[in-house]
């Protein structure tokens, strides 16, 4: 199984909720509306979440615990990392959602995994949020990247996806599992991807592919 990489989004992907989205609505800093437009293909996700995060007074113990109590992972996520982990296939995260969720997610779950995600500092008034992985491209072209430099590596690559931002990594994959608004996007375009409802289907895949 070491001709395989795999390479996922994370809000909506690994999580069955945005979990930036649910913190914005859950404690009034956005709306559904607003929300719903941040998903634009004309909209970067790295400048929306920097928008709104900025006036999201929000601790990052409040966070901890919201992500604790409210934030649910994708069935087989845990088995699917500790699936790579004994099989030698590299499994990244790129992500425009941010550290100070994510870390205690992993921590909830027990897992340690290489990710790119957005460095979050809680300020007056809010959050402030860099990316230093994007300083020269995009969120949705460093996806693509990532699944781009395993390929030059040899492998095949899974990419893992919900949303318009995964587009170009889910069309240069070598298998693509989409939910959501990728999954349709996949669809409209003609870009062959499987319904994302857990991880356990991909390791199944690899395992027969290999």
């Amino acid at each position: 199984m070491k001709g395989w990489g795999a390479v996922s989004d994370f809000d909506g992907t690994i999580t069955l909720r945005d979990v930036g989205d649910h913190l914005l609505l859950h404690y009034g800093f956005a709306d559904k509306r607003t929300i719903e437009e941040s998903y634009s293909l004309k909209v970067r996700v790295e400048d929306f979440m920097k928008r709104a995060f900025a006036g999201a007074a929000l601790s990052e113990r409040v966070i901890a615990d919201f992500v604790r109590e409210r934030v649910k992972a994708r069935r087989g996520f845990r088995e699917f990392i500790l699936f790579c982990e004994a099989n030698g296939v590299p499994f990244e995260i790129a992500s425009g959602g941010v550290d100070l969720y994510a870390d205690p997610f992993f921590a909830k779950h027990g897992v340690s995994v290489k990710s790119f995600f957005g460095r979050a500092k809680v300020v007056e008034g809010g959050i402030k949020i860099d990316y230093p992985f994007l300083r020269r491209t995009d969120l949705s072209s460093f996806k693509a990247s990532r699944v781009a430099r395993m390929k030059r590596l040899g492998l095949k690559v899974v990419f893992f996806g919900d949303g318009p931002n995964d587009f170009k990594a889910a069309s240069l994959a070598d298998k693509a599992y989409a939910t959501g608004r990728l999954l349709r996007l996949c669809r409209e375009r003609g870009v062959p991807a499987s319904p994302l409802t857990d991880f356990t289907r991909a390791a199944a895949y690899i395992k027969r592919h290999s």
